[in-house]
């Protein structure tokens, strides 16, 4: 078929973090390598796509993945 459509499952995978279309703080402290505050420290940079729900500080896994690539450069 010419104009088949690639459907995602957003909702395959066995647990929460799967699922998940944002990274926390710890899961950025994770990729980066660095402690908790360290990432908090990172995230509250300007030039870094935070986005802030309730508490909480979060990151769209797209928009981390570009910032992560712009600074390897």
């Amino acid at each position: 078929m010419l104009n088949e459509e690639k459907i995602i499952d957003l909702t395959g995978g066995t647990n929460v973090n799967d699922r998940s279309i944002f990274y926390s703080t710890s899961d950025v402290a994770e990729m980066l390598g660095c402690s908790e505050a360290a990432a908090r420290e990172i995230m509250r940079r300007a030039d870094f796509p935070l986005i802030k729900v309730g508490k909480n500080y979060k990151v769209f896994k797209p928009a981390f993945e570009k910032w992560a690539m712009q600074r390897r450069e």
